[in-house]
């Protein structure tokens, strides 16, 4: 192995110092500078491609949200008829009841003595129509012998016979008669409206004693109770409030823009606030034809396909309703959205650039957004960079 002395590697580098090669700063400031102007060129004539979407408004199924609650369409608050202290109540709160079932009962002792009374004066009644028939029987008999005696005197005082004083005496008795025949059927008649008034009396009594006893107007479940054994129940005071479970609704409120869009038998998602990831499934019943002046809002009733195991009127909840447009909108996708400074927009292909346009949102349609102002027909919305510095760019406007 030969060794190089520390003398010939000097003479070395002092013949390159002296050689025609240029300084080493040289060549690199050389490179970097072709380097710049091959990215300049390169970057400039030949833009980068971008995919993007191309606006084409078309029907879609948006995703109308808003706040709701709990309600029934066949609720009713049990009430008194008649004014008295409850005797006994066989209900509480959730109990399930049936149509006619006894609820509670008013302390009627003083109903049932009048009924007592209003009877016997009824069975009165009776008998005086009774009497009365038999005085108009009997009144009906002298008539009759009367009007015989007439008919026969009547031929003796044609052939006279008899004396006149005799004839008009026999008249007279006939014509009495006849009066008290009348009489006896004003009587009759008379009675038997006097029975009847009382026969009335009697039932009417005998409807206030069954309204002391309270029943359930309909199936269904006791939601609230408002009194005790006691106390003084009076007509329009609230004994209980019953609620029928299948007739359930959620109430949900909307803003006006979209009552043109929601309509009867469309699907909807219900999350109550108690069971927030579970889906209850429903279907719109009907939508209120009303807007709250102050809110703008309308108010659309929907249907559960099943309940939660604990429900309650009032419950809060969020519902969501899948309703097709009825004319095609612009949507994009939500990751399309790029917002600057607080401020929603998208970045659009313009000119061979990118710019950033802020715009105006609807509705989510599933992984899609509606886009209400800023987009137009034709445009190609570009998807999201970290930043669009100006530079050149491509865009087919396919991707999406």
């Amino acid at each position: 192995m030969k060794f190089v002395s520390p003398n010939e590697i000097s003479n070395v580098l002092t013949n390159i110092k002296k050689s025609n090669w240029p300084p080493l700063r040289w060549v690199v400031f050389g490179t970097c500078a072709v380097a710049l102007i091959a990215y300049f060129f390169y970057y400039y004539l030949f833009p980068s491609l971008v995919g993007g979407l191309h606006i084409v408004p078309a029907p879609v199924t948006l995703d109308i949200a808003g706040p709701g609650l709990l309600d029934a369409r066949n609720k009713v608050t049990v009430t008194a008829r008649i004014q008295g202290y409850i005797k006994s109540i066989r209900v509480d709160r959730n109990d399930p009841v049936k149509v006619g079932e006894v609820l509670a009962e008013l302390d009627a002792e003083d109903i049932v003595n009048q009924l007592i009374a209003a009877r016997a004066d009824a069975e009165a009644a009776k008998q005086v129509v009774l009497e009365a028939r038999a005085d108009r029987d009997r009144a009906n008999a002298i008539a009759a012998k009367a009007k015989s005696d007439l008919d026969r005197k009547r031929e003796l005082a044609e052939k006279g016979t008899i004396a006149q004083a005799d004839w008009i005496a026999t008249e007279a008795v006939f014509r009495q008669t006849q009066a008290e025949l009348a009489h006896a059927q004003t009587t009759i008649e008379r009675t038997i409206a006097q029975a009847a008034s009382e026969e009335a009396k009697v039932k009417v009594l005998q409807v206030r004693l069954s309204e002391a006893i309270i029943r359930s107007p309909l199936d269904g479940v006791v939601v609230d109770r408002n009194r005790n054994v006691g106390d003084l129940l009076s007509p329009g005071t609230p004994l209980v409030q019953l609620v029928d479970p299948t007739s359930i609704i959620i109430s949900a409120r909307f803003d006006e823009s979209a009552m043109g869009t929601i309509a009867p038998e469309q699907t909807a998602t219900v999350h109550f606030a108690s069971l927030p990831s579970v889906d209850f499934k429903g279907k719109v019943l009907r939508v209120i034809r009303q807007v709250d002046q102050e809110t703008r809002e309308f108010s659309v009733d929907i249907t559960l396909d099943r309940l939660p195991a604990h429900w309650a009127l009032g419950q809060r909840a969020n519902v969501v309703i899948g309703a097709l447009s009825p004319v095609p909108l612009i949507v994009i996708p939500q990751s399309f959205i790029a917002r600057q400074n607080g401020r929603v927009g998208v970045w659009i292909f313009q000119n061979g650039r990118a710019d950033w346009i802020p715009v105006t949102l609807g509705y989510p349609a599933g992984n899609e957004i509606q886009v209400v102002t800023g987009l137009h027909v034709d445009d190609i919305v570009l998807p999201p960079a970290d930043r669009y510095s100006g530079e050149p760019i491509r865009s087919d406007g396919r991707s999406k």
